[in-house]
């Protein structure tokens, strides 16, 4: 009696886990569609052929599509999220500070430290440090834009153009041994630093860097910038009088030492006096930075090479006052930011492949309707996102990211006819199996002048993402 019993409920179970798995199956949406919750795009429901089948790609995506479509999904996340902050009884500040504690604790872990408190340092190495890294002496295949930018907007000095004239480097820049740091200063000179890089994580950044710079053409380039999170922006932004911006002399020792052709741009200087001005280019209740972010290191770029730069007052916006991103479960509902989506400056089409030149789907370049940061190209789209401009520069680009890099090619599009993307995090479909080529395939047969690295600190520098997964899918 007892073994038929058994039998019973197990035939039952293992029914029921049938039925839920064809749910999702039959009625989840095959385009993947868009998680709200998670802010990322959900995988679409794979497409079967004999190589997908034997290379495990089919049998991988699959599981990720049943996963993503299950039934009451985000609900069940949000009424997860909702029980564990009933138990939160810290402030709307200290939950923003405090969001992706765990992942900002696993950074440091990487990174060989936790944070402390560092000796005053003499103001004009605190100037030196602080400035852009060294300008580069051979422009990137960038050309201008075809729409000029506005008279208004040429005319005005941006105040956050008033950099300090940068000082000559110190020969000991180029010296790797030395640790570097990311920081943030106090106004009596003294520092509290957060993370800090050693040997071992700068030279296998720049070695990364360096592969990449053989793999595009001899007057191509490859780009790179690491972003602090915003919760690293709140740090300071939070408590204006223990602290008066950030730090970081990592660039500049990044840029002394990969080869020629390859630009280290500094996102925390060029956007500190941005914050200090009270500009938005980071979010409050989103760990992303701003488009007007994002806008404003591509700026840096282009006039450092001499190329004309559009305005941002040159796109048409779609705006929604009420935007609350990925740190919205953790603050009241009091709490939100302005988000401002650029529509392109000419018609733009985009289209997602797979195995080099296997087309996908076509998609929507933006999605301005979402009051979400998936407004920004629909999300991340993989394998591999191709956006055809409309302009005619006779140049192409590829941006190797995190979802920091979304929010960035708006800007770029204008000097480029074709504007490629590539998610590398092992969660997206090229690393597990979509890819099907090497990124030196995709380089070459979509005509790649330059490479942008736009990571965030949780893929950069200290990263595996940076150290080793770049170079091993090159």
């Amino acid at each position: 009696m007892g073994r038929k019993i058994s039998f019973i409920l197990a035939y039952w179970w293992c029914m029921l886990l049938l039925v839920l798995g064809l749910i999702p199956l039959c009625l989840g949406n095959r385009e993947g569609g868009v998680s709200e919750t998670e802010n990322r795009t959900l995988q679409a429901a794979p497409t079967f052929s004999l190589a997908n089948w034997f290379d495990g790609t089919f049998a991988s995506e699959l599981e990720t599509y049943l996963s993503d479509q299950m039934l009451g999904r985000d609900r069940i996340l949000r009424v997860s999220q909702g029980v564990l902050n009933v138990f939160n009884v810290a402030s709307d500040e200290e939950r923003i500070l405090n969001a992706n504690l765990d992942e900002e604790l696993d950074q440091m872990a990487n990174a060989g430290v936790m944070p402390e408190d560092d000796e005053p340092v003499p103001l004009a190495q605190a100037v030196m440090q602080v400035v852009i890294a060294p300008e580069p002496t051979k422009a990137p295949a960038a050309a201008a834009p075809t729409v000029p930018p506005t008279a208004e907007a040429a005319t005005e000095t941006p105040q956050a153009d008033a950099t300090p004239t940068p000082v000559p480097v110190d020969p000991s820049v180029r010296d790797l041994s030395i640790v570097r740091k990311f920081a943030f200063r106090r106004a009596d000179g003294s520092m509290m630093t957060k993370f800090r890089f050693g040997e071992d994580d700068m030279r296998k950044t720049i070695q990364s860097l360096n592969a990449y710079r053989e793999a595009v053409p001899e007057d191509g380039s490859v780009i790179f910038t690491y972003i602090p999170y915003s919760q690293d922006a709140n740090i300071w932004l939070f408590a204006p009088d223990q602290y008066v911006g950030w730090y970081s002399d990592v660039e500049p020792t990044l840029q002394a030492n990969v080869n020629d052709g390859v630009y280290i741009y500094s996102t925390v200087s060029e956007l500190e006096l941005h914050m200090q001005a009270g500009e938005q280019v980071y979010y409050k209740v989103d760990h992303h930075w701003s488009g007007l972010g994002a806008f404003y290191l591509q700026r840096r770029m282009m006039t450092s090479w001499g190329v004309p730069s559009t305005a941002y007052e040159d796109y048409d916006y779609t705006v929604h006052e009420g935007f609350r991103g990925s740190l919205a479960k953790d603050v009241s509902s009091a709490v939100s930011d302005r988000l401002e989506v650029p529509a392109a400056l000419a018609p733009t089409r985009a289209f997602v492949y797979r195995k080099l030149d296997q087309l996908v789907r076509e998609v929507r370049y933006m999605e301005p309707e979402r009051v979400s940061y998936s407004a920004f190209l629909g999300g991340t789209h993989s394998p591999f996102y191709v956006a055809e401009t409309g302009f005619h520069t006779g140049h192409a680009a590829l941006v190797i990211c995190d979802s920091f890099g979304n929010a960035f090619v708006p800007y770029i599009a204008p000097y480029y006819d074709r504007v490629c993307l590539v998610d590398l995090r092992e969660t997206h479909s090229f690393v597990t199996g979509g890819g099907g080529s090497p990124l030196r395939e995709y380089i070459r047969h979509y005509g790649i002048d330059d490479v942008y690295f736009i990571v965030s600190r949780g893929t950069g520098i200290a990263s595996s993402y940076m150290q080793y997964t770049v170079r091993k899918y090159l």
